[in-house]
């Protein structure tokens, strides 16, 4: 052998060598965030708690020694359009190639869900989608109907796409009713007819809320007057007439019925961010005094900033801002060092929806036996949801060392049971979950007053007549 020729072995022989050496390729699996950044939800904090859970994921695997997956996001705005919300889930799926979707609220939901209804195959996701602020009684629901056979099918979440974060407002609706005939069984003003008046945008969320309070109010109090008045969701709300629509909500017509049934003993407002700072502007100015109650969506730090002292004291319903427990404390202070601010209503949500669906992927490339974590496909996810939350599993919460222990324990082939920083997060099995409600009061700021745990009891507080027993 020439010397030339022996050079040329060992050069081949030390090459082979390196690569033997080399370490092994990264993997990254990439979430779609579609959630609202420009229309009447946005809310930059629910951005920043996904980014958060994202980081944590990825410290987490470290520490774990799996160096080899990553996570990433990819963003789309939302706007919260249905068209815009399609649109970006289109885009991020299937030209950047994510491998779920997060997104936001309740008419957002349904139309990127019922992508996978589509009468053209090309539109399908077929990926797992997870919303953190969709709350519509009929999403998830094996009973909704709708004309629409697409439409209809994704809100019956007939292939099991959709998650949710956060709760139906089927349990809020009925925690408002309580509250509304706890005081002389709902005639507040006196005069011998309970009447309460709801002021709803005219979207599902606006009517699916709508109508669970009104069946709630109804059965609580059988002779009462309830009236439903919608607003568009198109306005703009430096133009919209507020003034308008608070005197039809206060005077005694029943716009329904057609009758005259009194003034109402209550008014519910069930609307998004931007429309609540204009209709409540304008229902303080009317000096009414009626009483006002809010929904989930006024809980928003615009509302606040927008608003100040002229609605302290004000009070309402939303799911509670934390769940209890270390995941909680946990979140709260990893969100306070990424962004120096406390969780906002609903950070908690967006956060477990990210943590939900990365704990959920690890899961399913552990299932399938995946050398390679970028073949793990939207339905393996999907079909690894329910799987993180095993209740035989060991308990582990949010934060890097609780991902960390989660890795762990999937690789072990061992059960998980993820407790998230918005609650339990254990999805059903129509996709939604269980969490504490609580009715909020302004005190400077929103303050918790009393909560309902829906966990422990499911119909938190249950339906019944006043003084039944």
């Amino acid at each position: 052998m020439t010397r030339t020729v022996r050079i040329a072995a060992a050069a081949v022989v030390a090459c082979a060598a390196c690569k033997q050496q080399e370490a092994p390729k990264t993997a990254t699996i990439t979430l779609a965030q579609v959630i609202d950044r420009t229309g009447s939800i946005a809310t930059p904090s629910w951005a920043d708690s996904i980014r958060l859970a994202v980081g944590t994921a990825n410290q987490g695997l470290r520490q774990a020694g799996q160096t080899s997956l990553h996570f990433a996001i990819a963003e789309g705005n939302s706007g919260n359009s249905p068209d815009m919300s399609q649109a970006a889930a289109l885009e991020l799926v299937k030209k950047q190639g994510a491998k779920a979707v997060i997104t936001d609220s309740s008419q957002d939901d349904i139309a990127v869900n019922m992508l996978a209804y589509d009468a053209d195959p090309a539109r399908a996701l077929d990926v797992p989608v997870v919303c953190m602020a969709c709350t519509a009684p009929n999403i998830n629901n094996p009973a909704a109907t709708d004309a629409n056979p697409a439409k209809q099918a994704a809100l019956r979440n007939l292939k099991g796409w959709n998650f949710r974060t956060n709760l139906s407002d089927a349990y809020q609706a009925r925690v408002l009713a309580h509250m509304l005939v706890a005081t002389a069984g709902g005639d507040a003003n006196g005069d011998k007819q309970v009447k309460v008046s709801i002021y709803a945008s005219d979207d599902p969320y606006g009517h699916g809320f709508s109508d669970s309070l009104r069946r709630d109010v109804l059965a609580l109090s059988s002779g009462a007057s309830v009236e439903q008045i919608f607003h568009d969701v198109r306005a703009v709300p430096s133009e919209y007439n507020w003034a308008a629509d608070v005197a039809r909500l206060t005077d005694r017509k029943n716009e329904n019925t057609g009758k005259v049934d009194g003034v109402p003993d209550a008014v519910v407002s069930i609307s998004f961010p931007k429309f609540e700072v204009g209709f409540t502007k304008a229902w303080v100015d009317s000096h009414t005094k009626v009483r006002l109650l809010h929904t989930h969506n006024f809980r928003a730090a615009r509302v606040l900033e927008a608003l100040s002292a002229a609605v302290e004291g004000q009070e309402g319903t939303s799911q509670a801002v934390l769940g209890d427990g270390d995941s909680a404390r946990v979140f709260t202070d990893d969100l306070k060092a990424l962004t120096g601010q406390a969780p906002a209503f609903r950070d908690a949500a967006a956060y477990d929806a990210a943590m939900t669906l990365m704990l959920a992927s690890v899961h399913a490339v552990k299932r399938n036996g995946l050398k390679d974590a970028e073949l793990v496909t939207g339905a393996m996810i999907r079909d690894s949801m329910c799987a993180i939350n095993d209740r035989k599993g060991e308990p582990v919460a949010a934060g890097i060392a609780g991902f960390a222990r989660a890795v762990q324990l999937i690789l072990e082939g061992k059960p998980v049971d993820y407790q998230g920083a918005s609650g339990p997060c254990d999805f059903d099995a129509n996709g939604d979950v269980l969490a504490q409600l609580a009715r909020f009061r302004v005190q400077g700021q929103f303050v918790d007053v009393e909560k309902y745990d829906c966990v422990r009891d499911r119909e938190c507080p249950p339906i019944r007549q006043l003084g039944s027993k």
